[in-house]
């Protein structure tokens, strides 16, 4: 059976366009005429289907028989006669391909092509995306949005990849709409059929850590490392960030003149507050850093509990929990100590309730005397008084 030209056509540009193999296309019509044979003469396991593409653009399909003298099953034996008829050199016992005309299966055929080739193209395409982003996870992904369903946000990438954008992965104050362009991280590439491959996020600690490198020069390269990331996403973020030159400055080299560096990856973040910290490898000195812009008057810390008390001078407290206790909240995620942070006033009170306790025990048990509690070990450090960040060198820090 000779193909129609219209079907070659199609069949060359899902090769060139698509990129899939002649040899998987080949192989993909040979199934389609199987699969019509089937169904209409029932289930063989002796035909034989040659295509070829190129010159001859033919199908042809055959039966594989066993010539025999007297036939029992005419589905996969030939009688001697019969097959001395196709050719004279025929013996008892020889295998001969005895052609199936296809005329009647043209219809059929062409469905089950199409579906199978279909199916050959999205698989294709699914191949091609896996190579593709396997090894960009964790990367920026730039995109336009396609639509938003119960939702989650479809994108479309590279003209046309579709991922997905989960509501999970979302900045919460954002709106989408379609056509807008959107930078997030690829966080997962899938292989199941049904659901779009890539999946990206806007709210993983990574992207701020990406829009760094393409944003500042001296991160990509090297020369300023981020050491860790915390973020309450949309809100507020803060950044540990190290120089491995020792001349070189890691909060100002990221804020750049005039805040210009650190606030293009603010604004990309639907304006989040980006508070850069130089990483200390003193505890002490890395939580008063990670506390800022509130001032730090003694740190406590109980390293077998990863917790440390942190007092604070009167007029800093709220600045030192924060809107929404993020401030603390963050700190205590960069620094991984869980933070206490108390007020003078709130330490004073509590002494003087723990003094006229005891002075009411003493009172009360005279002459009883009492073995003292174990104490635990703990360190602290007084920490110079830092002088309060006016907002000006981070992104807008909120109380």
């Amino acid at each position: 059976m000779r193909l129609d030209p219209t079907i070659v056509l199609a069949l060359q540009e899902v090769e060139n366009v698509h990129g899939v193999a002649r040899d998987v296309i080949i192989e993909s019509l040979k199934e389609a005429i199987r699969t019509a044979y089937y169904k209409t003469n029932g289930p063989v396991d002796n035909l034989v289907v040659d295509v070829q593409l190129g010159e001859d653009n033919e199908i042809e399909a055959y039966l594989r028989k066993v010539v025999v003298a007297e036939v029992q099953n005419e589905r996969t034996e030939i009688s001697l006669e019969d097959a001395r008829a196709e050719t004279d050199e025929a013996e008892e016992g020889d295998i001969l391909l005895t052609e199936v005309p296809l005329d009647n299966l043209n219809y059929l055929a062409i469905h089950y092509a199409k579906q199978k080739i279909v199916s050959v193209i999205k698989d294709a395409k699914r191949t091609n995306v896996l190579q593709k982003y396997k090894d960009r996870q964790f990367q920026i992904i730039s995109g336009s949005i396609l639509y938003v369903e119960k939702h989650d946000v479809f994108v479309e990438v590279d003209g046309d990849v579709e991922a997905i954008l989960p509501y999970r992965e979302q900045i919460q104050t954002e709106r989408f709409m379609p056509g807008q362009r959107i930078k997030a991280l690829l966080i997962e590439v899938k292989t199941a059929r049904k659901s779009p491959m890539l999946v990206l996020s806007r709210t993983h600690p990574d992207l701020i850590r990406r829009l760094m490198e393409n944003e500042i020069p001296e991160v990509r390269e090297g020369a300023i490392e981020i050491i860790s990331i915390a973020r309450d996403p949309g809100h507020r973020a803060k950044v540990a960030v190290r120089s491995n030159i020792p001349e070189l400055d890691p909060v100002g080299t990221c804020i750049g003149t005039k805040g210009i560096r650190i606030l293009a990856i603010s604004h990309e973040l639907q304006d989040e507050k980006i508070d850069l910290i130089p990483f200390k490898e003193d505890p002490f000195e890395y939580i008063r850093e990670a506390l800022s812009p509130a001032a730090v008057v003694s740190v406590e810390i109980f390293e077998d509990d990863r917790k440390a008390i942190v007092i604070v001078p009167n007029d800093q407290i709220s600045l030192a929990i924060g809107r929404g206790w993020r401030n603390v909240k963050l700190a205590s995620k960069i620094t991984k100590y869980w933070l206490d942070v108390k007020s003078m006033k709130e330490i004073e009170d509590g002494e003087k309730h723990e003094s006229e306790r005891h002075s009411k025990k003493g009172r009360k048990g005279a002459g009883k005397e009492k073995q003292p509690e174990p104490q635990k070990s703990v360190a602290v450090a007084e920490v110079p008084e830092a002088p309060v960040d006016d907002g000006g060198e981070n992104a807008g820090s909120d109380e």
